[in-house]
């Protein structure tokens, strides 16, 4: 299954709703391409998780990566609504300990917003 990305704009923070799979190649580009291009214009990215149901370790990669970057630029990529697989993923890597989770669109936009007061 290919991975779409669909692309919101909540303010000045960008959210990529993502559904298939986040994995290393061709698919995952998908994700880094349009991540890279909002980076340019607000640090500020929250990846969306609930259509995705399986990441493989290039997928992580990728998440980092961009965490990396967001976080160089002053801001930060939080996620939302992992499943339990990749929650379980995330633990047993101790991503869990780097990324914010939140159970939807407008908590993680709202903890944005709760960092600049």
């Amino acid at each position: 299954m290919t991975l779409r990305v669909q692309t919101q704009v909540s303010g000045d923070v960008f959210i990529l709703r993502c559904d298939g799979r986040i994995v290393f190649g061709d698919e995952g580009a998908v994700l880094r391409e349009r991540a890279a291009n909002m980076l340019s214009g607000t640090p500020k990215i929250v990846v969306n998780l609930d259509g995705v149901d399986y990441i493989d370790s290039g997928g992580l990669g990728l998440l980092v990566g961009l965490f990396v970057s967001a976080k160089n630029r002053g801001g930060e990529l939080k996620l939302v609504s992992p499943k339990k697989r990749i929650k379980d993923v995330l633990r047993r890597t101790n991503l869990d300990k780097i990324f914010r989770v939140y159970g939807n669109d407008d908590e993680a936009v709202a903890a944005f917003r709760k960092e600049v007061a």
